[in-house]
């Protein structure tokens, strides 16, 4: 398998932002254009993008752009012994480092598809990382499909008269601590919790059958890391007063339960929080880190509480932002962003799927369109122009256009012309 450069041109993606990605585009495209440079014919291709075309390609490209930024600080290297090189290779720690950046089978091109069903494009033949906590575009895949399974799961339960909560626990943390140490207590204590009989006994006559969890964190200035977990418990009946009762049984449980971990201690009130099924629907329906990138081009990190995402995006600007992503990815590598209890998927007629087929299958759900040379492809990817050539071929399988074999013809007449000049020179 070959590799793509992480690089990206000065003045583009580092130099200024989501915006300076596109604009660098532009400026050059209109330099060109000036001095009679084939390229800027992709001007012309540009002019006219409506609003919404607009979002579109900047929501995509600031996945894309996501992506590399968290290669530029998850570029780590280890030494791997395998069968096929048993004296040892240097490889990166992190797979968000080879995530469309290798081809599958080095003696293909690059494969465009496209999914009618979903009138989306994407390229093909390229190794997906799959992971949840640091790609931003297999991010955007997995956790959307994981919220579509969360969402029917609590619909096909409620049909059978059951009923949803949604449980929140974490402890008492501060600005300094380590974010593994967090973790890793808190994991300790989750297990313990689980385990104690009395949690067993209430739950059991509560008529519990068992939940999904999500592990999250944020990071603040005032309180440093915030790791916690977001579990949405299946009950068969619906719970007095809300479960306000439960909540204090097991705001108590879990104190103890922390205490046995070594944990500093929350609070009897802010430790635990427990929500009826309408705030489950809300969590449920923002859940993921799919609406934080999605919109990641418009949103800004608030300093009072930032996401994983909000800290590598602000990394621009800050590099003390991405010190602490570095931090977040090498913690949270190998982990499962959801976990379903033991038969509850079975339960509740949801098919087990893991992150990778997720992000496998949409190969399988499109058709192959074009192909494009790996040198035109390590173009789009050095001008950050791949999410203008597939909004392009988006468009062009709507009405029969030509954008994104006009976008490729202008870049190897621009190759030819450099060439040449350069031969000349």
């Amino acid at each position: 398998m070959d590799y793509v450069s992480n690089e990206h041109p000065t003045g583009g993606f580092f130099g200024g932002g989501y915006e300076g990605a596109f604009q660098a585009i532009r400026l050059d495209s209109d330099k060109n254009q000036a001095t009679g440079s084939p390229l800027g014919s992709i001007t012309k291709l540009q002019s006219n993008r409506s609003t919404s075309d607009f979002d579109k390609v900047a929501n995509r490209a600031s996945k894309f752009l996501l992506r590399d930024l968290a290669c530029k600080w998850l570029s780590e290297k280890e030494v791997r012994i395998t069968k096929k090189s048993p004296e040892g290779h240097d490889t990166f720690i992190h797979r968000v480092n080879y995530c469309s950046k290798r081809r599958i089978d080095k003696n293909k091109n690059i494969f465009v598809h496209y999914n009618q069903s979903r009138q989306q494009a994407h390229f093909g033949n390229l190794v997906h990382c799959g992971s949840v906590w640091t790609c931003a575009d297999c991010a955007t895949k997995i956790t959307e499909v994981r919220k579509v399974e969360t969402k029917q799961g609590i619909a096909n339960w409620r049909s059978q008269g059951g009923h949803v909560y949604l449980l929140t626990l974490t402890n008492r943390h501060h600005r300094g601590d380590n974010l593994l140490d967090l973790l890793t207590g808190q994991q300790k204590a989750l297990v313990k919790f689980w385990g104690q009989r009395a949690v067993k006994e209430m739950l059991k006559d509560l008529g519990y059958v068992g939940r999904v969890m999500a592990t999250e964190v944020t990071w603040s200035f005032d309180n440093g890391w915030h790791p916690h977990f977001h579990i949405l418990m299946f009950f068969e009946h619906e719970l007095f007063n809300g479960g306000q009762g439960l909540r204090t049984f097991l705001a108590n449980e879990w104190i103890n339960a922390c205490r046995k971990a070594g944990l500093k201690l929350p609070t009897l009130e802010h430790g635990v929080d427990l929500q009826d099924g309408s705030y489950a629907d809300q969590y449920v329906t923002k859940w993921g880190l799919e609406s934080e990138i999605t919109k990641g081009h418009l949103k800004k990190g608030r300093e009072d509480s930032l996401t994983p995402f909000d800290l590598l995006r602000q990394s621009i600007e800050m590099p003390m932002y991405g010190i602490l992503f570095r931090e977040f990815a090498d913690v949270f590598k190998g982990k499962k962003q959801l976990y379903w209890s033991k038969g509850l998927k079975a339960l509740l007629g949801i098919q087990s799927k893991t992150d990778e087929e997720i992000v496998d299958e949409t190969d399988k759900e499109s058709i192959v369109v074009d192909e494009l040379a790996n040198h035109v492809f390590k173009y789009l990817s050095f001008n950050s122009m791949q999410a203008d050539y597939l909004h392009f071929v988006e468009l062009d399988a709507l009405d029969g256009g030509t954008r994104a074999k006009d976008l490729v013809t202008r870049i190897l007449e621009y190759e030819i012309a450099s060439i040449v000049e350069n031969f000349d020179s």
